[in-house]
């Protein structure tokens, strides 16, 4: 249960709980590249792409903090599409190497774009009664992420995990959000899709937290949960 009275702020994750419905990213990807692109994708065959690029996303340090979503999301369309050809899952041709990798980031930049704009409208109600952190493994970029998306000014602090030099599921990047906004962890309200990542290392710090799941789907017993971010405000009676 949540105790409402005790909350004085509510820190997000970005990924997957502000950018879309609460679906993993690599759905999401399928979706659009089998639905917009035809590309004959499925979990099992697109999931060691998906991999292999965020890993190297990281290893490779490719975005800098200047670099917007579009940019961010062609560096891993680009080395998806990449994985793809070589593990045979597409034909190499100059099309899947470079015409659709393009527009497979426009693709994923609009959808991320569409849901931030859905958000905006609950943080902006949020906002005015509780301080709101962003807490999310990014890429160094987040800031300008998401100054760009039009949502910087909700939130009191941005914690990217490439600037802190540590990731989700460590609880120390939740923890150093809210020490540094001088909060005890009991008034913070912690919102995520992972339980990995978001809910169990928020529960850890003695945090309050609301998972966020797809429609259809309800949380692990007894953790409070929402399947629109639209609900939280009616959660937090507000």
């Amino acid at each position: 249960m949540i105790d409402k009275d005790k909350i004085k702020a509510v820190a997000f994750d970005f990924g997957g709980t502000l950018d879309s419905p609460f679906l993993h990213w690599m759905d999401i990807y399928i979706h659009l590249y089998t639905t917009k692109l035809n590309l004959p994708l499925t979990k099992e065959n697109f999931r060691d792409s998906y991999v292999y690029a965020e890993r190297m996303m990281e290893q490779l340090q490719l975005v800098k903090p200047e670099h917007s979503l579009l940019e961010t999301q062609a560096f891993k369309t680009d080395l998806q599409f990449k994985s793809l050809i070589e593990r045979g899952v597409l034909p190499d041709t100059l099309e899947n190497r470079k015409g659709l990798p393009l527009k497979a980031a426009h693709l994923v930049t609009d959808y991320s774009s569409d849901y931030v704009a859905a958000s905006r409208t609950v943080l902006d109600e949020l906002h005015r009664s509780y301080t709101l952190l962003l807490v999310s493994n990014y890429y160094g970029n987040l800031k300008k992420i998401v100054t760009d998306l039009g949502i910087v000014s909700y939130f009191h602090s941005i914690t990217d995990s490439m600037l802190e030099g540590v990731r989700k599921p460590d609880p120390s990047l939740w923890k150093r959000a809210i020490d540094r906004a001088g909060f005890a962890y009991e008034e913070v309200l912690v919102v995520g899709d992972s339980m990995k990542n978001d809910i169990q290392p928020g529960l850890s710090l003695g945090c309050q937290v609301v998972q966020g799941c797809p429609e259809g789907k309800t949380g692990e017993a007894g953790i409070p949960f929402i399947t629109r971010l639209s609900e939280l405000p009616a959660l937090l009676s507000i």
